[in-house]
């Protein structure tokens, strides 16, 4: 591993079973917005997709469809949430609801075709219709890549300043170890 990574062993035993989970805690690349100032992909269990200015950067796992965090033991999965817009909420879950992320280290994020939507690598990023203390945005999986921006708030949108949705691409860095295949 290169020398800027920080490696800490953290070892605990689930209580009442005789699994354990050796986590280890490293420095990840980022997962960054191009198009919305370069903020980073960021959130936690039970929270929407958030672009900040400093996001996630415990690695990454993408197994088996999916794009979790932290790399090891990975406790949170950004899942995609079915809708009848072109616009779908992420949001992160504890467990793996979503299997069709395309992803590795230096690509752009996409979402796999499925039966009610064709590939796609497009986001939705907006502005939260309220004062924060630093940038942010809420991110979704824009389905169809002609769609008009959207011009009022609905139900998927939530909370949103409409007028600050901008398309973006996720793009999910290059490695910052040598381990990382």
């Amino acid at each position: 591993m290169k020398a800027t990574s920080a490696i800490l062993l953290l070892a605990s035993a689930l209580v009442g079973t005789s699994s354990a989970c050796v986590t280890i805690v490293s420095e990840g690349p980022p997962i960054v917005a191009p198009s919305a100032s370069n903020l980073q992909l960021s959130g936690a269990v039970g929270t929407q997709a958030t672009l900040t200015v400093g996001g996630l950067q415990k690695g990454w796992n993408f197994s088996n469809g999916g794009l979790g965090s932290p790399k090891y033991c990975t406790g949170e999965w950004l899942n995609i949430v079915a809708g009848t817009k072109p616009w779908k909420k992420l949001v992160w879950g504890s467990t793996q609801q979503t299997t069709t992320w395309k992803t590795g280290y230096n690509v752009d994020l996409t979402a796999k075709q499925t039966t009610s939507y064709n590939e796609t690598s497009t986001f939705l990023a907006c502005s939260p219709n309220h004062e924060t203390f630093a940038p942010e945005m809420y991110v979704f999986l824009l389905t169809d890549d002609k769609a008009a921006l959207p011009t009022v708030t609905d139900d998927t949108l939530g909370e949103v300043n409409v007028a600050s949705c901008v398309k973006t691409k996720l793009h999910i860095q290059p490695a910052t170890d040598t381990t990382t295949p």
